[in-house]
């Protein structure tokens, strides 16, 4: 399979470039490092965004939020029929820091249900996994698990974060194949012991991951995915891009 296009999510900016003051500094970085597209909020002023994304040949990837979040959905909905985008990413369960067994099977249940919602409305939603997926609930299954057991093909897909999947004990390649018919979006993201760091620069074995990735039949994109870095975020997302080119053709 085709390797999905690549494009960033803008937590990398953090408060030193903000979309509704800095987008043209933002989005002519993103275009000129080359990506095909970004994953970010609605700002205050959409229809002047959209038109400048389509002016730097750019495409409204996706969006992300907490569970608790989208237990609205139309503003969403709205923001990604606007943007022609048909991608929704939730990262946590209802209670960012409660993560019982009921609190996942309840987790799941609205999942369901909002992914269907979605789906009616033609946006998949995505559950995007950090590393406390990983570990055991019930002293026998991980919140993976039972996401997996508990998620409808027809409501909730996986969006795979390959550094948090390796920073939860698991290998994200291995992890990419084996469940290769439930994962429609990626977050290409690296570590090393300081925290995060540019793509190539840490921990995360990328030739794997990619080769993992071209078995995956429906993965719509790959965004780049940076929670923090200790240089320009201007400078850090082109190094990341440059990585996958350079490197990987990619």
């Amino acid at each position: 399979m085709p390797l999905p296009p690549v494009g960033l999510q803008f937590i990398v900016f953090g408060k030193k470039y903000r979309l509704d003051e800095h987008a043209d500094v933002m989005l002519d970085a993103v275009a000129q490092a080359g990506y095909a597209g970004v994953e970010c909020g609605a700002p205050k002023d959409l229809p002047g965004f959209l038109q400048k994304l389509k002016s730097r040949g750019l495409k409204l990837g996706g969006a992300h939020a907490g569970l608790r979040n989208l237990l609205d959905p139309k503003p969403f909905i709205e923001y990604l029929h606007a943007g022609g985008a048909s991608d929704l990413c939730n990262s946590g369960l209802l209670d960012w820091n409660k993560r019982a067994l009921q609190d996942w099977k309840e987790a799941i249940v609205k999942l369901n249900e909002i992914g269907r919602q979605l789906r009616r409305e033609g946006i998949r939603l995505h559950y995007h996994n950090h590393d406390f997926e990983f570990a055991k609930v019930d002293g026998e299954k991980t919140g993976m698990d039972l996401l997996l057991d508990g998620l409808q093909p027809d409501a909730c897909d996986l969006c795979v974060d390959v550094a948090w999947v390796l920073r939860g004990g698991s290998d994200p390649a291995e992890f990419l194949r084996k469940h290769k018919d439930r994962i429609t979006y990626l977050h290409l993201k690296d570590f090393n012991d300081e925290g995060w760091i540019e793509l190539g620069q840490g921990k995360v074995n990328f030739a794997e991951v990619l080769k993992a990735a071209e078995e995956l039949p429906k993965v719509s994109w790959a965004m780049i995915e940076q929670d923090q870095t200790r240089i320009d975020p201007l400078d850090s997302i082109r190094i990341s891009r440059e990585y996958l080119k350079k490197t990987f053709g990619y």
